[in-house]
């Protein structure tokens, strides 16, 4: 009986749920499209700026994106399935909005970063990165990937993940046929050894190739079982030998390796670099623009001497640099990635599997020292799992075969677990990825070794832009 009244029992809903359907299909059919929008919103959660410089420009962006546009609207959601019709694809000025204009609090902050900036960054190359203005800024999201894929497409522009803004049309990008920073000091290279730590990248090689190209002097650290493939292309007085192969420990014992030669050889500071660095640029002036020797190496290290609480430094990447944006020419305690300036007699080294390097820059803040990203020197690397060797292939393409998400996901949750204060795991673009809080480590100062007011305001290290 128990059974047949449960039967009965549930029988007895299904007119009720069919009514309550047919008596609200909208509702029911509108909250479907809203969590299904939640939903895909969720796992794209990706923004990009859009800057235009006039009206006409704004208009021309409207009918490319094939939407209308509004001054009082400077965020919106673009989806591949709107349809707007074509008469209202245009840019709609509302005359009774307001100009926007800086709050106290923020002019006060802005005051406070030329102050520091211009007492810190003296002795250097002139640097003078300011944003460009623009008529007006969008801030374009995306509902699916597959909405910004079309978005792209639309505008006929290369767009990643990792672009932060565009210019709407395509502004002309840096020259990197023909022009470069060249030095004419006799003193252009490192003063410290440059290491290179690479695995199974015999035939790329990128950041090899691009010091040979700039004849900065360096050394390339690779596994015993790599050092026949290395040794075609490479001479082997540039090649070392690691004492070990196939850990699977990532490339930390590699790095800490490195530091110890050069230790071992009386430098007190080492270079340690990525295998897939393509070039290496300076910024001035909005241009990123290609380097021809090792000038900004030596000029990073004369920075860095200068205060006594900087275990590590570095350069910034080039795709994270925008043009006609604002940058200061460095963002003091943050992480550093692929081209590291490490104190060989500091306290802390690399550890973990994944995620050293970040390991490593929270390890020296949290000790309450400071970290130094270059914005005026950068690096143009690859992105990460796109050059076959090295971690790719040990690491993440046995561990993801499907789609590279796993390797990513132990990758956060061994950083989550190191740092669980600062260190969220965040779903974006279809994977997981970590993100880290570096604002509660603000508050440490650097130190200077030297009175920074006796230093004279500009040093060039002879660099000069030259057509070659």
């Amino acid at each position: 009986m128990a059974a047949k009244k449960g039967v009965a029992g549930y029988n007895n809903l299904v007119p009720e749920t069919e009514a309550y359907l047919r008596k609200h299909p909208r509702k029911k059919s509108e909250q479907a499209k809203t969590q299904k929008k939640q939903k895909k919103q969720k796992l794209f959660a990706y923004e990009l700026n859009v800057h235009l410089k006039t009206k006409k420009d704004c208009d021309a962006f409207a009918r490319c994106i094939k939407r209308p546009l509004y001054r009082s609207e400077q965020a919106f959601t673009f989806s591949h399935r709107d349809t707007f019709p074509a008469a209202t694809w245009k840019f709609n000025e509302n005359k009774h909005s307001k100009p926007q204009t800086l709050s106290q609090k923020k002019k006060d902050r802005l005051r406070f970063k030329n102050w520091f900036y211009n007492r810190h960054w003296v002795n250097m190359p002139s640097f003078t990165n300011e944003e460009v203005p623009s008529f007006i800024s969008f801030s374009v999201r995306f509902d699916t990937k597959k909405a910004f894929m079309e978005f792209a497409n639309r505008t006929c522009q290369s767009i990643s993940v990792a672009t932060k803004s565009i210019w709407y049309p395509e502004r002309p990008d840096d020259d990197l046929t023909s022009t470069f920073w060249v030095s004419t000091t006799k003193n252009k290279n490192p003063r410290y050894p440059v290491y290179i730590v690479s695995k199974g990248r015999a035939g790329t090689r990128q950041t090899a190739r691009t010091l040979e190209r700039m004849k900065v002097p360096y050394y390339i650290a690779v596994e015993p079982q790599d050092y026949d493939a290395y040794a075609v292309f490479i001479s082997p007085k540039k090649i070392l030998t690691l004492p070990f192969s196939n850990h699977g420990d990532g490339p930390g014992p590699a790095r800490n390796w490195c530091m110890d030669h050069a230790k071992n050889n009386g430098f007190n500071r080492s270079w340690v670099l990525d295998d897939n660095i393509s070039d290496f640029y300076r910024l001035h002036e909005n241009k990123r623009i290609r380097v021809a020797d090792g000038a900004i190496f030596r000029a990073a290290e004369d920075y860095v001497d200068r205060y006594e609480n900087v275990p590590v430094a570095g350069f910034q990447y080039r795709f994270f640099i925008a043009p006609d944006q604002a940058y200061p020419p460095f963002v003091k305690n943050t992480r550093i990635y692929s081209c590291l300036l490490l104190d060989n007699d500091y306290k802390h080294r690399f550890r973990g599997r994944y995620n050293e390097d970040t390991i490593l820059s929270l390890d020296v803040l949290s000790d309450g020292d400071c970290t130094i990203q270059f914005n005026s020197f950068l690096q143009g690397k690859a992105a990460t799992q796109t050059v076959k060797g090295g971690n790719t292939d040990e690491f993440y393409a046995p561990e993801g075969q499907e789609e590279r998400a796993e390797g990513t996901r132990k990758k956060s949750e061994m950083l989550k677990a190191i740092y669980p204060d600062v260190t969220e795991i965040v779903e974006r673009y279809g994977r997981i990825h970590h993100d880290v809080d570096y604002s509660p480590f603000q508050k440490n100062r650097l130190k200077p070794k030297v009175d920074l007011t006796k230093l004279k305001s500009v040093n060039e290290y002879g660099m000069k832009l030259e057509k070659k």
